[in-house]
């Protein structure tokens, strides 16, 4: 099984749009115009067309077709609008849909062709019109919800690849395609919901760190699109809760780093190499929420501060520092004798240490300690 780091890799690849540029130039191009025609479009259609329902038969035949028809967009969109054409009559993202509704292709061969398709098509779409086209008809949303047999590593890499190249496509004029509103409630107020938001921070604590990468950049997406409605969302409950899981997050993380300290000391290779990932992860952590403090418009960055600083695990996140950077202080020789031997493990409390003070100076008391003082 690949690991998720290369399908990553390869995702990343294959969603550059420099990729598929480089191979649609030149003589390609002239090769392209003779392979990517209206009629072969029509034939994969008709393949598609004899196959609603995929089987052990028929399911080889159907993840070609649908690896094909993302060449066939890409080319459509560069060279030959015939063929959005074509796909907008027939309405080929229906049955990407209708296929995903049959639970044995939620998992294995055809999720992952479906998930990676559709993550090449939105990335490298360039005219506005294709993009529209793609988000239209709620396709896109429902698709996002369908759930997926998360348990393969595979599957969960291309589903996080598929919702960061959504994300990654959203603006002001696009954003509304991905808006759910539900019926008003008994008061007559309805809260919006985004789909593509809720369902990835599901996983914005994942074991694996692409998983979590892939949630972060997708959230910051979100949250620089300058809409009120979209900022109002991500600042309100349900959704604003996610602030309060950062919080809970790191405070685990700074716990894990103080429990990897004393080992560390004994210079154990694998004991270092176990602090060093997770000073990393907290470093990223920590990278995270000055992003989201500096993202999108002012109030919402407030506000998100605000929902950190509320949440019951803030104060943790202030009772983890401070341990942590005791227990730095103390590994490293207490107040710094010069008679300390500068070991590998004293480096490393020092940079724990100098973590611990950058979490202090960065993120407890300008982002999370000023919105309490000034509510005061």
């Amino acid at each position: 099984m690949a690991s998720l780091a290369s399908i990553d890799a390869l995702a990343s690849k294959l969603l550059k749009r420099d990729w598929w540029q480089g191979l649609f130039s030149g003589a390609n191009q002239e090769e392209g115009a003779r392979k990517y025609t209206p009629e072969e479009l029509r034939n994969l259609y008709d393949t598609l067309h004899r196959n609603p329902v995929v089987n052990e038969s028929n399911r080889a035949v159907v993840v070609e077709t649908i690896r094909s028809i993302s060449e066939f967009m890409i080319w459509g969109d560069q060279h030959e609008p015939r063929i959005f054409d074509f796909f907008l009559e027939n309405n080929i993202m229906l049955y990407l849909y209708n296929i995903l509704l049959q639970p044995a292709n939620r998992a294995g061969e055809v999720a992952k062709q479906v998930l990676q398709t559709l993550g090449i098509i939105i990335q490298n779409v360039r005219s506005e019109t294709g993009v529209f086209f793609l988000f239209s008809n709620n396709h896109i949303n429902n698709i996002v919800g369908v759930r997926f047999d998360f348990d393969d590593e595979e599957v969960l890499g291309f589903y996080i690849s598929f919702l960061k190249a959504v994300s990654l496509k959203l603006s002001p004029k696009t954003v509304n395609f991905f808006v759910v509103e539900p019926a008003s409630d008994a008061a007559g107020s309805a809260a919006i919901d985004l789909p593509l938001y809720s369902e990835a921070i599901k996983f914005a604590h994942h074991r694996e760190g692409m998983v979590r990468a892939g949630v972060r950049t997708l959230t910051l997406n979100v949250m620089a699109v300058m809409d009120p409605n979209i900022q109002a969302f991500v600042c309100s409950p349900p959704a604003s809760a996610y602030f309060g899981s950062i919080a809970s997050y790191l405070v685990r993380q700074i716990e894990h780093l103080h429990q990897y300290l004393a080992p560390a000391q004994a210079l154990a290779p694998q004991a270092l190499s176990s602090l060093d990932s997770q000073m990393a992860e907290v470093e990223d952590v920590l990278s995270y929420c000055n992003d989201v403090f500096v993202t999108g418009k002012p109030g919402s960055s407030s506000t998100a501060a605000t929902a950190i600083a509320a949440a019951p695990e803030a104060q943790g996140v202030v009772q983890a520092l401070l341990v942590s950077a005791k227990s730095c202080r103390e590994a490293d020789g207490g107040d710094g004798d010069a008679g300390a031997p500068a070991t590998a493990a004293a480096g490393h409390a020092r940079a724990g240490h100098l973590l611990a003070c950058q979490l202090w100076e960065q993120v407890v008391g300008p982002h999370l300690l000023s919105p309490l003082l000034l509510s005061a």
